[in-house]
């Protein structure tokens, strides 16, 4: 009958018991138990129940249990472990390996003696990061130097394959008796699922090796291990017979024990770190796995340092990225999440604002043999453009020459809908007035049209897996693109539709912006008419367009709708000539001889984009 040796640590060293657990033996174990474990309160009286079958053991909370076990970073209320694996209630470690003829004393070193034989592997031990919390290191000065060499390292190094040479040159230094070291980056969807299949082990994406002066031979890390680590997450301690079957754990004769810790991270996934070394004295192995275990520790330290310090490189990377297309607000409650999940397309209440540049072909024209200056022109209007969307949390969706489309309500959803993308309106065009004043300026000779509308579309990161970008699509879009092309038709600066005038009577103040109804008319391709407006600045010396001109143009519209076109025309005669929408109304009265159409429904049909 096979018994396994069960050994109880909690975090001081006087803080151990060992326990021998009898083949086919139900063992219970608890603070009120056998053999009590009184030291840590988050094990109950009677917590959990151990069984050994000869070949793996069985463990099992109680009802009564108030915590779970902490099994490879899971919490578990029943596991199956085989020796060499522990698991962990509160602070205190269970670790299950083969039995010897005395139990161990209550030091922290485990000496380990393998006789010479054939077989399978002696010893897999695995470790948590809180293991190995509670491991000491064997050399604390050199190995905080070592440490501290780190971030000189990540900075000098141009490249993974650089810093991956730099790391195990650092390791050789902190681990004595390794004898070598790699720094292996995988592709974990092409990692095989099981040891069953692992002769389909992929190449490594990127591998660095290091050895020892004298090393004879070349060095192979064990695909087994490194299996193992990557899959599970753990970090991952072998020893084995000198003359074990290599095939089955390393293809290199000579070494005896193997470490390897994954570098952990969505920045860093596949990549790990394997240490290996000798072992054999007279035909066996005796080593301390506390200094192996010391030295595992100190692997894993260095992983987690890298693996924050790529996943803040990582961060700054995706938010110098975004930042071409998102304000730092919206930036900042992506990078907060998974920002991949976070660019996923998804339907929303979207606003968009299709900005285009005015006065662009005559400045071409007269720069036509001088084109750099044009292109400055060009950008510094663009750039206008986009750090007034930006400002106000909106996103780009696109640049095309001389217009920009901005959009709100994705990735973050905004309490107000369309009122930020029309105050950025306003700041455009306040900017480009400001600037024609100015003969020094670049945006000289420009001015904008601005068309913004509202509803459902899609937005998100699309494209292909070779190439994509920020978009957003729907007929939201095109009806964006419609009224930024009747800015033309009413001259004005800046058209709205009517969900969008909705919010803006509703949130914007007359001190910040004001709204006068165009018309309603039904576009060039589109079944469905809609309501059209002019969003106009607070009225100022600046704004020709006067809150009596607002009032009487509702009364033109208000006629104009009801059939009654002698009343409007005679109403239209009070607006100034130069008046766009005043021109607007006359033109399409005209085309119908001034008289309403039998069937007139006070839609203007538009023949023209």
């Amino acid at each position: 009958m096979s018994t396994l040796l069960l050994t109880i640590s909690g975090g001081d060293p006087p803080q151990k018991r060992h326990m021998d657990l009898k083949e086919g033996v139900v063992t219970r174990i608890g603070r009120a138990a056998p053999d009590g474990i009184p030291w840590d309160l988050a094990i109950s009286r009677q917590h959990a129940e151990l069984r050994w079958d000869g070949e793996q053991l069985r463990a099992t909370c109680l009802a009564a249990a108030r915590n779970p076990m902490i099994y490879r970073g899971e919490a578990v209320r029943e596991v199956i472990l085989r020796p060499g694996e522990v698991f962990s209630i509160g602070e205190t470690r269970f670790e299950f390996t083969a039995t010897s003829d005395e139990p161990p004393s209550g030091s922290d070193t485990v000496q380990m003696f393998v006789p010479k034989s054939r077989g399978p592997v002696l010893g897999e031990h695995t470790y948590s990061e809180h293991d190995l919390r509670q491991v000491a290191f064997r050399d604390k000065e050199k190995q905080l130097e070592l440490l501290s060499r780190l971030p000189g390292m990540i900075s000098e190094s141009q490249s993974d394959a650089e810093l991956g040479q730099m790391l195990c040159g650092l390791l050789m230094l902190a681990v004595p008796q390794a004898e070598a070291v790699a720094v292996a980056h995988f592709d974990m969807a092409a990692l095989p699922a099981d040891e069953t299949s692992i002769d389909s082990f992929p190449k490594p994406l990127t591998q660095r090796v290091r050895t020892r002066d004298d090393f004879d031979g070349r060095f192979r890390p064990s695909r087994r291990i490194i299996l193992k680590t990557l899959r599970e997450q753990t970090s991952v301690l072998h020893i084995w017979p000198p003359d074990a079957d290599k095939a089955a754990f390393t293809t290199t004769d000579g070494l005896g024990w193997a470490v390897c810790v994954p570098i952990r991270g969505d920045s860093c996934r596949g990549w790990c770190m394997y240490v290996s070394g000798k072992g054999a004295r007279d035909g066996g192995l005796l080593l301390s796995e506390a200094d192996l275990a010391s030295d595992l520790r100190f692997t894993e330290l260095v992983a987690q340092f890298i693996g924050s310090v790529r996943q803040v490189r990582t961060l700054q990377e995706q938010k110098t990225r975004l930042s071409s297309f998102f304000s730092p607000k919206v930036i900042d409650s992506l990078t907060a999440h998974d920002a991949a999940a976070a660019l996923s397309p998804a339907e929303r209440k979207i606003t968009v604002l299709f900005c285009d540049i005015r006065g662009f072909s005559q400045k071409a024209e007269q720069l036509q043999h001088d084109l750099l200056p044009l292109l400055r022109s060009v950008k510094a209007a663009l750039g206008v453009m986009v750090a007034a969307i930006l400002q106000r949390d909106g996103a780009i969706a696109d640049l095309q020459g001389d217009a920009a489309l901005g959009f709100w309500g994705w990735p973050v959803a905004l309490e107000y809908g369309p009122v930020p993308a029309c105050r950025a309106a306003l700041e455009i065009c306040d900017q480009f007035r400001k600037a024609a004043e100015r003969e020094d300026s670049l945006l000289q000779g420009f001015s904008v049209g601005i068309g913004i509308a509202h509803g459902r579309a899609v937005a998100g990161q699309i494209g292909t897996d070779q190439q994509s970008k920020i978009g957003v699509f729907g007929p939201v879009v095109n009806q964006g693109a419609r009224l930024e092309s009747m800015t033309k038709q009413f001259d004005v600066s800046i058209c709205i539709d009517g969900p969008t005038a909705e919010f803006v009577d509703r949130y914007v103040s007359s001190s910040e912006g004001r709204l006068r109804p165009l018309a309603r008319v039904r576009p060039q391709g589109m079944a469905t008419p809609i309501d059209v407006f002019n969003l106009l600045p607070a009225e100022n010396d600046s704004c020709e367009v006067s809150q009596e001109m607002i009032a009487d143009h509702e009364a033109i519209l208000e006629a104009v709708t009801a059939g009654e076109w002698d009343d409007a025309a005679g109403l239209l005669a009070h607006l100034p000539d130069e008046d766009g929408p005043r021109q607007f109304l006359i033109r399409q009265m005209a085309l119908f001889g001034n008289t309403p159409p039998s069937d007139w429904d006070g839609v203007f049909s538009l023949a023209g984009k």
